[in-house]
């Protein structure tokens, strides 16, 4: 059963890698549309309050790392809340 687990997170991490790619290749050198917006109106663009320790949109390489970072977080925490819940159940029946 752990190796569906194994084989479904690993297609699901090469697929995220292809589709960065994709966006990569797409997205380079477009604004966003918020900044295109505020280019649109001469809204100038001003100095963050707050930057963020880890900075994941800047290029392919930090996009694919903290993206990883999520996904092996957002899958730990969903394995461990799994194994919880059928100790659970088991331990009541």
């Amino acid at each position: 059963m752990q190796h569906k687990f194994l084989f479904a997170g690993i297609a699901i991490m090469a697929v995220f890698c292809i589709g960065l790619v994709v966006f990569f290749a797409v997205s380079a050198g477009k604004p966003d549309g918020l900044e295109s917006i505020l280019g649109e109106q001469g809204i100038q663009e001003s100095q963050p309050v707050w930057n963020a320790p880890l900075h994941y949109g800047s290029d392919f390489g930090s996009a694919l790392w903290m993206g990883m970072i999520g996904f092996g977080l957002v899958l730990a925490v969903t394995v461990g809340y799994l194994k919880l819940s059928s100790k659970k159940r088991k331990g009541t029946k």
